[in-house]
């Protein structure tokens, strides 16, 4: 039997999906989306999965495209490959548990279309983030240029697009898109320590949070508000508020359960 294309990785309360095609750096061929399409339902369905980390197996996060598939296109395969990549980035901004990217080495294309994905992304020094699209006579897809321009602007997304200029890890950080970047021997660390502050949080609260600020985007002031306004009644009726108020009342550590 061939070995999975997606690792899955348990450490309590946080499960992690590690791409696994290392000769390819990576590259999301159909079936390795498929894999990870359905790892990632079954980690959302894991009651005592509370954090999701997606990260690729050898040197490189993802390659993006499958290269050596390409070129033989016709519409109806385009638009199904479109279909399920489309899929995947709308999974992973629908989870219920918070989600981290933990980029090492190469995140091309529609490989930095699914880091972007996440929540918060993690860079060692080594990565390497890059619209792959334009060196391939490809106009982009995989949503990178809708988030990305939500991180860094219109203008700095048009360059990076049009030129396929690489972004080091130094420099995602410098722009916004990595929330940590470490150095290659703190990098598993790093992303460890992360995920299970992440996996020992209010997990309603948080998925409330990332559905308020995702939105943030497309709403006016008063848009914001309701949805504020609906958001935090919802999470005051939660166990995990009660039992934070009762543990701040009373001057104890406060135990989050998920709930």
């Amino acid at each position: 039997m061939s070995e999975s294309l997606v690792m899955v990785k348990q450490d309590g309360a946080v499960r992690t999906l590690v791409l696994n095609r290392p000769e390819a750096r990576n590259a999301l061929s159909r079936e390795l989306r498929a894999e990870l399409r359905d790892a990632l339902f079954d980690a959302d369905a894991d009651d005592a999965t509370r954090c999701i980390v997606l990260t690729g197996a050898g040197k490189a996060f993802s390659a993006g495209g499958d290269v050596k598939g390409m070129g033989k296109n016709t519409p109806s395969r385009g638009a199904a490959r479109i279909s399920l990549g489309r899929e995947l980035i709308e999974l992973i901004r629908g989870l219920k548990k918070p989600t981290i990217a933990a980029v090492e080495g190469h995140a091309v294309g529609a490989g930095f279309g699914l880091a972007l994905a996440t929540d918060i992304i993690v860079a060692s020094e080594t990565a390497k983030f890059q619209f792959g699209f334009i060196k391939r006579g490809l106009a982009p897809d995989s949503a990178v240029p809708h988030l990305l321009s939500q991180q860094i602007g219109n203008r700095a997304t048009m360059f990076f697009a049009m030129t396929g200029e690489i972004i080091t890890g130094a420099k995602a950080a410098e722009l916004g898109i990595a929330a940590q970047v470490f150095a290659e021997d703190e990098f598993e660390a790093g992303v460890c320590e992360l995920a299970q502050r992440l996996a020992a949080g209010p997990t309603a609260a948080m998925f409330a949070t990332r559905k308020v600020v995702h939105a943030a985007h497309n709403q006016t002031l008063a848009q914001a508000w309701e949805f504020e306004s609906f958001a935090s009644a919802v999470t005051s009726t939660t166990d995990d508020h009660k039992h934070s108020v009762a543990a701040f009342k009373s001057k104890s550590p406060v135990n989050f359960t998920g709930e």
